[in-house]
């Protein structure tokens, strides 16, 4: 599976962009409404290219986010590398100019499931 990652708007407070990593094949990461069952507030390492788009992020799970079951979409997406507790997502084709720290918002679907994560 492919990633796909969706670039919002420019927050001029905090000079950077709004960026949303969607995991599941069929979820659009543009649209509003998700079907988010729960969330997880996370920090994030974000590394942006000379244009602002998103080259990569990484990210500790929390605890209740370790099962299998949790990291299903994200397993089988090619460009994500899970090590123990570890995530690091890479955009194939980009490479990082800069990297920050941001807050996240891991988004869970009904079933369990890791769908995306949100990037303020």
């Amino acid at each position: 599976m492919s990633l796909r990652v969706a670039r919002g708007v420019f927050n001029p407070e905090k000079d950077r962009f709004h960026f949303y990593v969607a995991f599941k094949p069929t979820l659009d990461p543009t649209e509003e409404e998700r079907g988010v069952e729960s969330s997880y507030q996370i920090d994030v390492a974000v590394s942006v290219t000379e244009l602002g788009e998103l080259a990569d992020v990484a990210f500790t799970l929390p605890e209740a986010c370790r099962s299998r079951r949790c990291l299903e979409y994200m397993s089988r997406t090619y460009s994500v590398t899970i090590t123990d507790d570890r995530v690091f997502v890479t955009v194939p084709g980009l490479s990082g100019d800069s990297v920050f720290e941001a807050d996240g918002v891991l988004e869970l679907d009904g079933a369990g499931k890791i769908i995306g994560i949100e990037i303020t």
